[in-house]
């Protein structure tokens, strides 16, 4: 079962590679852009943001935070909707572009995180973001790269076969990509619960 989970991932790949490769240095671009743009903030801003951060942090330590059930909806909830939307932008003529504009902009936003945490906590924030940003985007990212890559080529495929351009004659596969955002969830599912019960206590200790 897994030996043939890892052929139909490798074929898929192989399959999209280069739109694979647009799509990451387009990711790529959007954290060195959002990295850059820390320094673009005025100093106020910046002590702004950071005394905010430090009130969230003072708050987790002392177990304020929105209880577990509420915390674990609202991040499935956000997951779901970001991917949810890249789907069914993929499943309209004029949704590639604005596809392409959301993964730019999760790109900024990775970047502006990171970099602000290492920017005001030096060593610290880089143990931070190791500890308690990494982890679940070490899934979360990759769902996101897969869904805009499939998102991307079916509205492709989409286009060809409505203005006869698909030289390949194949047909978007409909069933097929209801059944991607099934999984998707799944995994999202399963990052929310981590995200939920384990990186408050892994930010408590970095923190």
């Amino acid at each position: 079962m897994k030996q043939k989970i890892g052929q139909v991932v490798n074929r898929h790949i192989e399959q999209h590679l280069s739109l694979y490769i647009f799509i990451i240095v387009l990711f790529l671009m959007g954290i060195i852009f959002g990295t850059l743009t820390i320094h673009s903030l005025g100093h106020s801003q910046q002590t702004d943001l950071f005394y905010y951060f430090e009130q969230f942090m003072e708050e987790m330590k002392k177990d304020q935070i929105a209880d577990t059930k509420e915390a674990f909806a609202h991040n499935f909830l956000h997951y779901v909707k970001y991917i949810g939307l890249i789907w069914v932008l993929g499943l309209s003529i004029i949704g590639l572009p604005i596809i392409l504009i959301l993964l730019f902009l999760k790109g900024v936003f990775v970047g502006f995180t990171v970099g602000f945490l290492v920017h005001q906590m030096g060593w610290k924030g880089v143990l931070f973001t190791l500890v308690a940003v990494v982890p679940q985007n070490l899934i979360v990212i990759p769902v996101i790269l897969s869904i805009s890559v499939i998102s991307i080529s079916f509205s492709m495929k989409l286009i060809g076969h409505l203005f006869g351009t698909n030289r390949s004659h194949e047909r978007p596969n409909i069933p097929k990509y209801m059944g991607t955002m099934v999984v998707m969830t799944l995994i999202l599912l399963v990052i929310s619960l981590f995200e939920t019960y384990f990186s408050p206590a892994l930010m408590r200790i970095a923190g």
